[in-house]
């Protein structure tokens, strides 16, 4: 019993030492697991937000391309359009000429 006593007051302080360093060591370790999941989860979350911006930039892009060709196609439209009023209206010009000259 003595031996055990002195055992103790030798070695105590170096066994509780030991044991808060393993206590230390396991509860990090939950926490290091628990913040490695949530790192995982968050990870997940920013990569489906990124695909989801990309998918929105790449529908973005072709909706741009499509307005582009639109507008060229009304561009060209207007540019006949414009010659043609300009053709009516050289023939209109041409008929109150020719109309007025003659007294």
């Amino acid at each position: 019993m003595i031996e055990t006593l002195q055992a103790i007051s030798d070695y105590g302080v170096g066994i509780v030492i030991i044991f808060l360093f393993i206590w230390d060591y396991v509860s990090n370790k939950k926490k290091l697991t628990e913040n490695q999941e949530m790192i995982k989860s968050t990870l997940k979350t920013v990569e489906e937000t990124t695909m989801t911006i990309s998918n929105c930039l790449i529908e973005m892009q072709q909706t741009n391309l499509n307005t582009a060709k639109s507008l060229e196609l009304l561009q060209k439209q207007m540019e006949s359009t414009d010659k043609k009023v300009d053709k009516l209206l050289e023939g209109r010009n041409l008929k109150w000429t020719i109309k007025y000259m003659t007294f």
